[in-house]
């Protein structure tokens, strides 16, 4: 099923007397069976970029004060491992973003949101079924996912506080965590969201807003429109238009209502789907006041892809935004429609980008869905609309 591997490392003599003691507990705790997992971990530091010029200034790997300063960044990891839950992670990343958050606020920290599924395996060997997975990484661990690409499978040691949630929040080990590809059979990601959620009509979902960033809902829908738009602040986001058969009846089209939702998201999402696209698309929602429903999507899966007119990838990068702020009105970006009546819609253009919540989503962007003609003038918001006002 897998092909991970594991390459015996042996530690140096100084660093085995002080770290045998952190081994054997560890051995007792579960976390490890043997003195594998921190003579990695050691050889991690070893072969750090960050240490290699204190290292070759302290007389190279061969030198005992040098040994003495990789053990030293060792024990500093060992003693907050020791107070986690050690698991071994195979992950199949669905979507991988790459973004710098507090820019607005001059606190500007690098950060990396993942989501995807995974399968948990424990010290003992046993693995739970899969599950769907979200994992932040922030300032220096951001860079641990570097070279992490969508649609690959990796393994990683990972701690999680609930094995039992049903969205899985993965967090690293300091010094001990690398996503290392493999060869593993996930299942497939249609089957995975369908037995975890059931889909929702789009002309429901006004009656089905999520209650935190994680309450997801599965959205069955065909594109009407999908494109890759400018933000005033310099960054680039996706734009999609659905529609289902709840928003295509008879009644509605005979009433004069344009019910569709209208998606942001990221421009690498909105880059695969053309015109005709059918999808399977995981989506919260949110109501913001008068201008009323919202939401973020997170990930879409192709049930049938039709390939984009123009298949160009964005290069820029997302900072967050929010669904509040995508709601003016700009006639300089050409809608592409499947009717007349859309193309009445109004196209928003994303404001000044708000900073990221605590927790952030994957994919910061934004849902907007109506019943009737959008409102086209600016919201009352100060761009702090996240899911930290959420109780």
């Amino acid at each position: 099923m897998s092909k991970t591997g594991t390459k015996k490392i042996a530690l140096p003599k100084s660093a085995q007397k002080r770290l045998m003691p952190f081994v054997k507990s560890g051995v007792e705790k579960g976390l490890w069976s043997d003195t594998s997992t921190v003579s990695e971990l050691w050889n991690n530091h070893a072969n750090d970029d960050k240490h290699s010029k204190i290292i070759n200034d302290l007389g190279g790997l061969k030198s005992e004060t040098a040994q003495n300063f990789i053990t030293d960044s060792v024990l500093i990891d060992l003693s907050s491992i020791l107070r986690q839950r050690r698991y071994l992670a195979h992950v199949d990343i669905w979507e991988v973003s790459h973004r710098t958050v507090g820019l607005a606020k001059g606190n500007p920290r690098p950060a990396c949101f993942m989501i995807g599924q995974a399968v948990v395996e424990d010290t003992d060997g046993s693995s739970m079924e899969t599950a769907l997975f979200r994992m932040s990484l922030w300032d220096e661990d951001a860079s641990l996912a570097d070279d992490v690409e969508a649609n690959n499978s990796y393994y990683l040691n990972v701690s999680c506080k609930n094995l039992d949630s049903e969205i899985l929040d993965l967090k690293t080990l300091s010094g001990l965590s690398k996503f290392k590809g493999e060869e593993f059979e996930h299942q497939p990601r249609e089957n995975l969201l369908r037995e975890m959620f059931e889909v929702t009509q789009i002309a429901d979902l006004e009656d089905e807003i999520s209650r935190g960033p994680t309450d997801y809902r599965l959205v069955e829908a065909v594109v009407s429109y999908s494109g890759v738009q400018n933000s005033k602040a310099g960054n680039q986001f996706g734009k999609m238009l659905l529609k289902d058969d709840s928003t295509m009846t008879m009644e509605a089209i005979e009433s004069g209502e344009n019910l569709l939702l209208n998606a942001i998201t990221s421009s690498e999402i909105a880059s695969r789907f053309g015109k005709y696209s059918k999808i399977l698309a995981l989506v919260t929602t949110k109501h913001n006041g008068e201008y009323g429903l919202s939401a973020n999507m997170e990930t879409a899966i192709g049930l049938v892809v039709v390939e984009p007119a123009v298949a160009e990838l964005p290069t820029a990068k997302v900072e967050s935004d929010d669904a509040a702020n995508y709601f003016k009105v700009d006639s300089t970006i050409p809608m592409i429609s499947d009717d007349d009546d859309d193309k009445n819609e109004v196209v928003v253009e994303a404001e000044e980008v708000a900073e990221a919540p605590s927790v952030p989503e994957v994919v910061e962007e934004a849902v907007e869905a109506t019943t009737t003609e959008a409102k086209v003038e600016e919201p009352a918001t100060d761009g702090e609309d996240d899911w930290d006002d959420w109780d």
